[in-house]
């Protein structure tokens, strides 16, 4: 077992994601749901179950940005730019941000768009893709906020000196698994990449849960440290528990 998780000891397993040329025969297809956070995500790390798609098989076109299937194409792009702000017609928009422009400049051209649509994105539990071999891309945590706090502390035991650990900033649910972890995994210095921000998958959800996801190369990091941090040592628990305040 992987020592980070023996000591985080989480309630859910983490996920790896990573791609092939191939549907692998481990795996299922996503179920008949619009949103890949619940078709895939959620059975992943709640059943355990390993979930794959191609571009043919997700029904958000949101995931082919998400999972690196491609990307839709750029009318879409376009699209999604107006419903975060003002709308097709001006007014009837999410707002989310106060115009296209910042619609752009703050999300849009902050993701990376990754791979192609014949790619196969898988999500399968981490242990079995450790012990399979399989080339992971990117480590997804589902956390509640003690488990978050860890990952964090974690994170800068001996990171490069820097003001956040943690990259947090307006994606879909699904670039925050893969596209925004895969991008920081680009960096000499990556972050852990905060989600489950998204208001739409919030609903398949645990309400006190989000996703702490990461490259591989800074998981392989967090994996060397634990055995030599607070984690080897039972103590980091106890100032959060009430009965101990």
């Amino acid at each position: 077992m992987s020592d980070l998780v023996r000591l985080l000891s989480p309630k859910y397993p983490p996920v790896a994601i990573f791609h092939t040329d191939t549907f692998p025969s481990y795996a299922q297809e996503p179920e008949r749901e619009h949103c890949c956070i619940k078709s895939m995500f959620i059975p992943c790390v709640t059943e355990g179950r390993a979930v794959a798609a191609d571009g043919s098989m997700v029904r958000c076109a949101g995931a082919l940005n998400g999972l690196g299937l491609g990307g839709e194409n750029p009318e879409g792009r376009t699209k999604l730019a107006e419903y975060y702000s003002d709308g097709p017609s001006g007014d009837d928009g999410r707002r989310f941000f106060c115009d296209r422009d910042h619609a752009r400049s703050n999300y849009l051209e902050q993701v990376e768009v990754y791979g192609s649509r014949d790619d196969i994105a898988v999500m399968r539990p981490l242990e079995d893709a450790m012990a399979a071999g399989d080339p992971i891309e990117t480590v997804v945590f589902y956390v509640d906020p003690l488990e978050l706090s860890a990952l964090m502390t974690l994170a800068q035991f001996s990171g490069e000196p820097r003001d956040s650990c943690a990259r947090c900033g307006f994606a879909l649910a699904c670039e925050h698994l893969y596209a925004v972890p895969r991008q920081e995994g680009e960096s000499d210095s990556p972050r852990l990449v905060l989600g489950m921000t998204e208001f739409y998958p919030r609903r398949f959800c645990d309400p006190d849960r989000l996703t702490v996801s990461m490259p591989y190369s800074l998981f392989e990091r967090l994996e060397k440290d634990a055995p030599y941090s607070f984690l080897a040592d039972g103590r980091w628990r106890g100032p959060a528990r009430q009965d101990d305040a």
